[in-house]
């Protein structure tokens, strides 16, 4: 799921600490990160939502998983629709599927991080 050549290249001049220090809040954070998602979907609260989508699509960038940054892209921006249509359309069980394929891929990146930091 992370692109290590891509995240090679990104933390190349960074020191194996720092890097190793990013992963670990990463990984200490995702799960808070992914029930905050939860919740806002369950209560409809799609500012929030939003936001919180937002603020993990950009920690994602940063370890050069494409496939999730557009999944967690595609939240934030179905998000951002029902704010402007208050909520037409809204399905919460459909956002709770793809919210289950970002925890899938987040997992998948822990999974590569934690190997990334072994080396």
């Amino acid at each position: 799921m992370v692109d290590k050549k891509l995240f090679t290249e990104t933390f190349q001049y960074f020191d194996k600490s720092v890097i190793i220090e990013i992963i670990d809040i990463f990984i200490n954070e995702s799960p808070d990160r992914l029930n905050s998602l939860e919740q806002n979907i369950n209560d409809g609260d799609f500012k929030m939502l939003r936001f919180n989508a937002h603020s993990l699509k950009g920690v994602v960038a940063n370890f050069a998983s494409q496939p999730a940054f557009e999944k967690v892209k595609s939240l934030e921006r179905s998000a951002a629709d029902f704010m402007e249509t208050e909520g037409e359309g809204f399905n919460k069980d459909a956002l709770l599927q793809d919210l289950t394929i970002i925890r899938g891929m987040i997992a998948e990146m822990i999974t590569d991080l934690t190997e990334i930091k072994a080396q």
